[in-house]
């Protein structure tokens, strides 16, 4: 099979090293300002801004093994609502048994008449097996649909499931079969192996789930996968082959590369920017090399993109993409690129735009570059962009190098500057007080009214916790006046 040309886009080295050194020079501010100001917890939001639930630590008699936090959505009644993986001792070593769903009222409050008094578990199939939890949605009515995956140990390792719940937490009796759909036909074949991470609800009200997957049409080797689903929870065999799409290549070599999907946004006209990373096992210092695919909106490649429908994007060292989102204003994507740990690099992020035709935004930030890095390391996991232009990421941040964390949060406006007026320099760090989780990691955010909720776990610190906690930090915004989204 011969190669796909591959549209590389190159970083000055020198410039990357420059601004990273400067990075190390900036100062965090943390919160506590005498008054609540743009980008401070919002005290309407249970007191202090900062909603916590405890998740249980036994389950029917089981310890609570594990619990994450993958995913938050804001309903029509301004709502909260979280899932997460949920894990007993029940089903399997280590595979997760359940989606949990927790939700805060609109004021921050545990939601009491949601499901088991706040929270709810979410099974997939009939009975319970190993269900893993990939995102949250929300749906007309104050309703929402938790998509999540089943997992095997055979071919195709995982199977996309879907449920809808009332506002109460019950199954919602309309959809599908008795409020749940699995996926379980796909057009690659019965070699096909796939694993999802996330999902998008499309303006049009369509659902994305991407990931990767093996052996569909491209070698043994990871490639990029999506799949389109309507709002009654049916493929959309419009979109793609029969309702997938999934995209690989191969080196000069005729080698099959790894290339896996991690984030996934729509812009206005439709097209589908899919981003993650290839890796490169010839160069051992660039083993992940961020790289973006567009896709129309019928799922072929939009080669008006770099001119290939793909990019990859050249940074020193390795990394991953855990978040990308579309400028409203121009179609560019706005990347978060998370440099993969090493013994002997501090964790930070390198934000950067790429223009609607595919080519690097030279004059955002620094040379292209925004550099997210301070303390003692920080990551984003999470970016939102406002309709005014002005970046959101959030993520966690290290403040003592000690194995304790908090939540992170900075602004950028569209320029790529720190915004000054979000705390006073443009970032943020956010500190629960949830006695010894002092492990606080935020996963996820969506904007309600141009308000970041951010989403995240609280554990305390050491391997194998005994306890998790679910943490919500809904900040204020200087937009809440401005655009009457929220009263």
């Amino acid at each position: 099979m011969p190669a796909i040309p591959t549209a590389t886009t190159t970083f000055p080295r020198g410039a990357i090293r420059a601004i990273a050194l400067s990075a190390f020079a900036l100062l965090l501010a943390a919160s506590g300002n005498a008054m609540a100001d743009d980008g401070d917890p919002d005290p309407t939001f249970s007191g202090d801004g900062k909603a916590l639930f405890p998740w249980p630590t036994t389950y029917s008699g089981m310890d609570v093994l594990q619990v994450s936090t993958e995913g938050v959505a804001v309903l029509g009644d301004g709502s909260v609502v979280t899932v997460g993986a949920f894990d007993t001792a029940s089903v399997g070593d280590d595979d997760f048994d359940a989606c949990g769903v927790a939700k805060f009222t609109s004021s921050g409050a545990v939601d009491a008449a949601f499901g088991l008094g706040g929270w709810q578990l979410v099974h997939l199939e009939a009975q319970p097996f190993k269900d893993d939890c990939i995102g949250i949605v929300p749906t007309p009515g104050n309703g929402m649909i938790v998509v999540g995956a089943t997992e095997s140990m055979t071919l195709p390792y995982e199977t996309l499931g879907l449920v809808k719940l009332r506002a109460d937490g019950t199954l919602d009796p309309t959809f599908g079969n008795g409020g749940k759909i699995r996926i379980t036909s796909q057009p690659f074949g019965a070699n096909a192996g796939m694993l999802f991470h996330g999902v998008v609800r499309a303006p049009d009200g369509k659902l994305l789930a991407y990931g990767y997957c093996t052996n569909c049409g491209r070698g043994s080797f990871e490639d990029f996968m999506v799949v389109r689903i309507n709002a009654n929870g049916s493929v959309d065999t419009g979109f793609g082959n029969a309702g997938w799409v999934s995209f690989g290549r191969t080196d000069a070599s005729d080698h099959y590369l790894p290339e896996v999907a991690t984030a996934l946004a729509v812009d206005t006209h439709g097209r589908i920017v899919v981003a993650g990373h290839r890796e490169d096992y010839d160069d051992q210092d660039d083993r992940g090399i961020p790289m973006l695919v567009r896709l129309l909106p019928n799922g072929q490649l939009d080669t008006s993109f770099a001119g290939t429908g793909f990019l990859d994007i050249d940074l020193l060292g390795s990394y991953a993409v855990p978040a990308i989102a579309i400028d409203p204003y121009n179609d560019g994507v706005i990347v978060a690129a998370n440099i993969n740990l090493t013994s002997s690099v501090t964790p930070g992020t390198l934000v950067f735009r790429v223009r609607r035709d595919g080519s690097l935004d030279t004059n955002f930030g620094d040379s292209g570059l925004v550099v997210l890095q301070y303390e003692d390391g920080s990551n984003v996991a999470a970016l939102a962009v406002r309709q005014d232009r002005r970046i959101v990421a959030a993520g966690w941040i290290d403040p003592t190098g000690a194995g304790t964390r908090s939540f992170f949060a900075a602004r950028m406006h569209s320029t790529g500057v720190l915004d000054a007026t979000f705390d006073g320099n443009g970032v943020n760090r956010y500190t629960f007080s949830a006695g010894t989780a002092d492990v606080q990691v935020a996963t996820t955010m969506t904007l309600s009214g141009e308000r970041p909720v951010i989403a995240g776990l609280l554990t305390p610190t050491g391997p194998f916790p005994d306890s998790y906690t679910l943490g919500v930090l809904r900040l204020q915004s200087d937009a809440i006046f401005e655009d009457g989204l929220d009263p």
